[in-house]
């Protein structure tokens, strides 16, 4: 079996990186610098029309969408219990998360970070963004309440791929100007997820010189 993620540094391909890490694989990782446009290259294109990452290729055949992505991985290396599996109750909770993580959370930053995707009337572009920062906020505030019982990992105390999933909102905090101190149980919950080897190997991919387009 040949795998091929493609994904851009800082952005939420994370968790499909630190996944197939966790999990042992054996993958290409191909980085796309999005400041650059390697997203809307014809190259990529070809492989993935949306021009998003993460995109997960299995045997040639190309996979996009975070939660689409995280569930191949998962099936992929159950042994890595990357995702609850059996418990039917588990399992759902687990993709209410991840879907509020895709749907929720990360639209919720794209209002700020993106503005142009949802007017081209730049007038209210502040708004947006501000109204961005307030629902990260509260983003944050229900990350931290999952937390606040002590437990070691959002879903309970065994990793899964909401833990990298929800770093990467906390990554973007400091663009926001958002002071993440607030958050005592977040910040604990990141130093968690940035001591595990699979997270620090993944952040050497996103440092690497392999990238769709050669420097």
């Amino acid at each position: 079996m040949s795998l091929t993620l493609y994904f851009a540094a800082g952005s939420c391909s994370l968790p499909a990186l630190v996944g197939l890490e966790e999990a042992g694989a054996e993958f290409d990782a191909v980085r796309l610098v999005l400041p650059d446009g390697d997203q809307r290259r014809p190259e990529y294109l070809a492989i993935h029309p949306r021009g998003r990452v993460p995109v997960l290729v299995i045997d040639g055949v190309a996979i996009g969408e975070n939660i689409a992505v995280l569930t191949a991985i998962d099936r992929l290396f159950p042994q890595a219990r990357l995702l609850p599996a059996g418990d039917l109750v588990q399992v759902a909770r687990a993709y209410e998360l991840l879907a509020w993580f895709a749907s929720g959370v990360h639209v919720a930053f794209a209002h700020f970070a993106r503005p142009e995707r949802y007017t081209q009337d730049t007038s209210v572009w502040p708004a947006l963004k501000e109204s961005s920062r307030e629902n990260m906020r509260a983003a944050y505030a229900e990350i931290e309440a999952r937390l606040a019982d002590g437990r070691s990992w959002l879903l309970g105390e065994s990793f899964s791929l909401a833990d990298p999933y929800a770093h990467v909102f906390h990554r973007w905090a400091p663009r926001l100007e958002i002071d993440l101190n607030d958050y005592p149980a977040f910040q604990a919950h990141a130093q968690r997820v940035q001591a595990r080897p699979s997270f620090q190997r993944a952040v050497l991919h996103e440092t690497s010189e392999r990238r769709l387009v050669p420097a």
